[in-house]
């Protein structure tokens, strides 16, 4: 706990602040005015040169987010450089685990807002009450980055103690999670809901099965499960689809 987390605090937390918990691939640089989580080294961009959509869907957070412990009633996710690449409603959302229980709100769609947004969502929980783990998550598909967040003024905050990544899911927009509104909603998310395990999701929609983009997850560590989610879509030539297999 820190020092005067249950008396009155700082309502802003900058993203700098060391009691938000980032969860991403790469490793966050704190020392920004506003944090970009990112799923890719820089590498990966330099092997999809010249593929305009799967370098817009490289630059997303499926799957991405930040957590802290806390007891606020509402938590505001302070976004810049919102920006939506697709024609499909997307939403932040957050998670709050307490006591054994997990509930969720997301936001609605936020296609008709773009550039610095504020989002204001319920917690559920109460100011001096029981601390909950509260897990903000990004879009799916949209691009942003995170400013910091607000909390209610003499909430308790502290870090969330994040869990180790167990399972790593790749593959194109079927992974990403093109057809979600909700980051809740992915099958990557809803599967580290149902299994216990923690998940990457590395999918990148229309991307064809490229081993370079993904090997340096696959070798950062020994995961407990794999898997590869591939459609086709118009980015596929039929070329791709006999070579798929081989690929993955």
């Amino acid at each position: 706990m820190w020092p005067g987390s249950r008396g009155r605090t700082v309502a802003d937390l900058a993203a700098s602040d060391p009691r938000i918990a980032w969860w991403a691939p790469q490793p966050v640089d704190r020392s920004r005015d506003e944090v970009r989580l990112d799923r890719f080294p820089a590498a990966a961009a330099q092997v999809l040169a010249g593929q305009i959509g799967p370098l817009a869907n490289l630059r997303s957070a499926p799957g991405c987010g930040c957590a802290v412990d806390t007891d606020s009633p509402w938590i505001e996710l302070r976004l810049s450089r919102l920006r939506h690449h697709q024609m499909v409603a997307q939403s932040v959302a957050l998670e709050i685990e307490q006591g054994g229980r997990r509930w969720s709100v997301d936001s609605g769609d936020l296609r008709e807002r773009e550039g610095d947004v504020v989002i204001r969502l319920p917690t559920g929980l109460e100011r001096g009450g029981a601390l909950g783990t509260v897990w903000c998550w990004l879009p799916p598909i949209s691009t942003c980055a995170v400013a910091g967040l607000t909390l209610a003024e003499g909430a308790a905050v502290g870090p969330a103690r994040l869990p180790e990544p167990r399972l790593l899911a790749l593959g194109d927009s079927l992974v990403q999670g093109f057809s979600c509104a909700s980051p809740l909603h992915t099958w990557a998310h809803r599967l580290w809901r149902r299994t216990g395990l923690a998940a990457w999701n590395l999918g990148v929609g229309g991307i064809r099965i490229e081993p370079e983009v993904f090997r340096w997850a696959l070798e950062s560590r020994t995961w407990d499960i794999v898997v590869i989610g591939l459609g086709s879509n118009h980015a596929w030539r039929a070329s791709d689809v006999e070579t798929a297999a081989d690929q993955a």
